[in-house]
């Protein structure tokens, strides 16, 4: 589904989380914060100029941690938990949206991936009745935004890559250096 002026992005109906092979990884929360991709900036000042201001970085940026949650502390939290591999999750959802001119309901996919090392486990805390709110935290190097199978973003700190809607923006840093 093409997203136009047309289309109203309205709810997330659903959402799942795999690893990298593949396995629905069960026990995440009901939600999931994304992570932020902050920029690296550089200040230009000099002669000539009345003041800075801050650019930023093209293609770099600063550290990426995803959490992950889970309901309770158990066997798949800690295979991420291992910080001497990489890990990789997919979260795969659905968005609900409308189509403005027909007012016709319909969904569009959503894709979020993560590749990179685990820095923190919280195995959470013992509450009868309640969950745990444990989390696994990754320092991701990779991240890959997609709606409906066009990737919107794609981040690879280790190669060099930092692509949006399709341009890659390192790809002359790569073929100068």
């Amino acid at each position: 589904m093409e997203f136009t002026d047309m289309i109203v992005p309205e709810v997330i109906t659903g959402f799942n989380v795999y690893d990298g092979a593949g396995s629905k990884v069960i026990g995440i929360t009901d939600e999931m914060d994304l992570a932020k991709l902050a920029s690296k900036v550089a200040t230009i000042t000099g002669a000539g100029m009345p003041g800075s201001y801050d650019v930023p970085v093209v293609g770099h940026f600063d550290s990426i941690k995803q959490e992950v949650p889970f309901r309770i502390a158990y066997k798949p939290m800690f295979a991420l938990a291992n910080p001497m591999k990489v890990t990789t999750l997919n979260i795969r959802g659905a968005i609900q949206v409308t189509n403005k001119s027909t007012g016709l309901s319909d969904y569009a996919g959503l894709r979020y991936l993560i590749k990179g090392r685990a820095l923190d486990t919280n195995p959470g805390r013992l509450v009868l009745g309640q969950t745990m709110g444990a989390s696994v935290v990754i320092e991701a190097t990779t991240v890959i935004y997609e709606i409906d199978g066009k990737k919107l973003i794609e981040l690879d700190k280790l190669n060099s890559i930092y692509m949006i809607d399709g341009v890659d923006y390192l790809e002359k840093v790569r073929r100068l250096c």
